[in-house]
This record gives C-alpha cells, structure tokens and sequence, in this order.
C-alpha cells in the first residue's frame, strides 16, 4: 500500500473532504437516474407517466435492497479486513459478494415479471395507470443485473481509494441518461418506454466500465478467486441489514405516499408527492454520499485499532454533517418555487401543491443527515445491530407510522409533515445511541 492512499493520509476535515466530495457528487449523479426520467416525463409524457414512476419506484427499491445490503456490509468487512493487512482475504470476499448478488437479483427478476400487473396494483396503480407502469417497470427490472454491479463496483471502488473513478463514471452515466431522454422521450416520442431505457444505457456505464479495474491485479482492490464463507456472508447482511431496510422501507413509505394522496387528491397528488421526493432524495443523497465515502477509512482504522483516529473520524463527520444540513435546507427553502418549476411548468395547480409541500417536507433535511451518519458510522464499526436498530426505526416504524396516523388526523397536512416529524424524533434516538456507545469504541 503506498502513501498516496487516503488510508495513509492525515486524518483532517481537507483530506476527508477531498476524499468524500466526490463520492457526494457521484450520489448525486446516481440519484439523476430516475429523477431526469420524472422531468422529462412529467414535460413530455404527462402527470400520468411521473405518477407511473413513482408507483414504480418501490419495485425498484426491494429489488435494490439486497445490493445495497451486501455492499454496505461486505465493504465494512473489506476495509477491515484492509486495517488487518489481509488483503487476499479480502478481495477474495469481495469476488463472492458479487457473484452472489447477481445471483439473487436474477432470481427477483423472473419471480417479478410473472406477477408485474399484481404488484403495480397493490401500490396503488389503477387501470389507467397501470400500462404506463408496467411499459417502464419491465424495462428497468430487466436491467436489474447490470444496477446491482453498479450500486457494487461504485462502493468498492471507494474502499479501493478510487472516488474520482467512481465520479467520472457517475457522471458519464448521468450525461447519457439526460441525452438519451431528450432525444428518446422528447424528440423521437417513444414515451415513458424510451424514459426506461435511458436509464438502463446510464447504468451499463456504472456496471460494466469498472470490470476493467477490478479485474486488474495491480489495484488495491480486485477479483480474486472466491471462497465460500457462510458466516462472512451473515455478518455483511447483519452489518449491511440498516441499508436493506432502509431500501425496503422507502419502497413502503413511497407507496403509502401513493396510496394517500391518491385517497385525498387523486392522480394530481400523485405526480406531486413523486416530484417532491425526487427533489428530497438530491439533498438526501449528498448525506449517502459523504457516508459512502467516509465509511471505508472509519472501518480501516476499526480494524487497525487505531483509537485516535476513529474519533478524529468522528468528530470531523458530525462537523461536516451539521454545516451541510443547514446549508442545504437553507437552499431547499429559498429554490423552492424555482424546483418545482422542473416539474410543473405547463401545470400551475401542480406546481402551487408542490411548492407547499416541499417547503414543509424540506426541514426534514435538516435531521436526515445526523440519522443516516449515525446509521452508517455504526455499520463501518461493523455494529450492524444498532445501525439497523437505527434505519429501522426511523423508516419503518416512525416514517411509515407518520404516513398512517397523521393524514387521519390532519389530511393533506399530515402527508407533508410525516417526514419532518419521523426525522425529528429519529435524531433525539441516534443522538442517544451515539452518546451510549462512545466509551465502547472511544470516539
């Protein structure tokens, strides 16, 4: 390992942030994906076609849960196993992480396209919806395979000391997306179909490029031959099992949005709740990013035992997670009308619910970064037992309960006040948790 890598660096806010800020742009790239599929389809196909993706969306996020899962946990492993110096070790687990991944998503994706129309319906497609739904989703689930190694080589190439890689790849990924919608749905009107597609071309980029590093021996990270280890294997989905739940809890709590705004508004409240959460997840997104990009070096010096270094980590990452929350609900607030213009600009009444929406739903941005920090820093420390203990409750039992209790009894209101007020109540629980286990691991 030479000097030049970030795990030999000194631990200070300009190497993490130079360390960190392109995976928290990369985040942002990947999160583009179906987000330029909602604006131009919102422009050229109609509310009908976002309200589609929308209701699309969650299929996504459980076919997706399992690749999240396994990279988080895996990666924690790695970069441990990286601090201990054993380094055939771990590109060997890395090898059999990816092929058991690919593996499984095959498997989800001939169980899905058998029952495709069933589970539209059950998130809350109608009969006019429901061809939009199933033109988009059987294109994306198919490219299931090839958005599982790139949610994988993504992560690995930042424990591989490689971010700006992961950048550059992002953002050409991003670049085709933009391009082959414009002239797919907007020039050559091939609809909601030439949307999906779109995003598959960018995900190939993501997918398929990095077979070129990790198949190169020369880098510090790269395939080896695999050996089965079922109990590694059950530690990475223990330690990995906050970023499944979270995965699976946005697909719930996306359909519940659905299924609630359908209730009191109908398609409109739809297509409002889907252009919202995609401006929401952009700012969500950077806490990933900076999360994704930290997480390797927290876990190496796990595995290094290097004490001091751990608790510069974190220090550091509650400095830099304050100071961008604030920023970034700052400018949520103020681009507020000019965002959801993106969306609505042919459509007034649209545009006027996203905008009250969005300027309620926006101060849970200034929560969501400690909570998803708290989540990942435990998941790097390999305590994959709080971490999920803290996404679980904070997507599933505290954003979905929210999603159910409060438009009983406050309407539309309580739509958009579910997210702020399950994000404020999940600070005060990771607050707690990182105060509770900062003697155990001497942050």
């Amino acid at each position: 390992m030479t000097e030049n890598l970030i795990y030999n660096k000194q631990i200070n806010i300009k190497n993490m942030l130079f360390f960190t800020i392109p995976t928290m742009i990369r985040m942002i790239f990947v999160s583009m994906y179906t987000i330029v599929d909602g604006i131009v389809v919102s422009n050229f196909v109609g509310s009908l076609g976002l309200s589609a993706i929308n209701i699309v969306y969650p299929v996504l996020n459980i076919a997706m849960a399992m690749a999240f899962m396994l990279a988080a946990g895996s990666n924690a492993i790695i970069g441990k196993k990286l601090g201990e110096g054993k380094t055939h070790e771990a590109n060997s687990f890395m090898s059999l992480t990816v092929i058991l991944n690919i593996s499984i998503i095959i498997l989800l994706t001939a169980v899905f396209l058998c029952f495709d129309e069933q589970v539209y319906r059950m998130l809350g497609s109608d009969d006019e919806l429901l061809p939009y739904c199933v033109e988009y989703g059987t294109i994306l689930v198919i490219g299931g395979p090839v958005w599982v190694m790139q949610v994988l080589f993504q992560s690995y190439l930042v424990t591989a000391d490689r971010p700006k890689l992961g950048l550059g790849l992002s953002i050409g990924a991003g670049v085709l997306n933009i391009v082959l919608d414009i002239i797919l749905v907007g020039v050559l009107d091939f609809g909601i179909a030439g949307a999906a597609v779109a995003s598959v071309a960018g995900m190939v980029i993501g997918g398929l490029v990095p077979l070129a590093v990790f198949f190169n021996k020369k880098n510090l990270i790269h395939f080896e031959k695999p050996v089965w280890k079922g109990r590694e294997v059950l530690k990475a989905m223990g330690n990995g099992s906050s970023e499944m739940v979270s995965n699976l809890a946005s697909a719930v709590t996306t359909a519940l949005f659905n299924l609630q705004m359908m209730a009191l508004i109908g398609e409109k409240g739809v297509a409002a709740i889907s252009a919202i959460l995609y401006l929401q997840f952009i700012f969500v997104a950077i806490f990933f990013g900076f999360v994704s990009g930290i997480s390797p070096v927290i876990s190496y010096n796990y595995g290094a035992d290097n004490k001091e270094n751990i608790k510069k980590l974190f220090n550091i990452s509650v400095k830099i997670v304050v100071v961008f929350s604030v920023f970034m609900f700052l400018i949520a607030e103020v681009l507020n009308r000019s965002l959801g213009m993106i969306f609505a600009s042919q459509d007034p009444v649209l545009l006027e619910l996203m905008v009250y929406g969005f300027k309620i739903i926006a101060i849970s941005v200034l929560f969501t970064g400690i909570n998803v920090f708290a989540s990942g820093f435990f998941t790097a420390l390999n305590n994959g037992k709080v971490s999920a203990l803290i996404s679980m409750l904070r997507t599933f039992v505290l954003e979905a309960g929210a999603l159910i209790l409060l438009p009983e009894l406050f309407g539309i209101d309580g739509v958009w006040w579910a997210l702020p007020a399950a994000e404020i109540i999940s600070m005060v629980v990771a607050v707690w948790m990182l105060a509770k286990y900062r003697k155990v691991y001497e942050y």
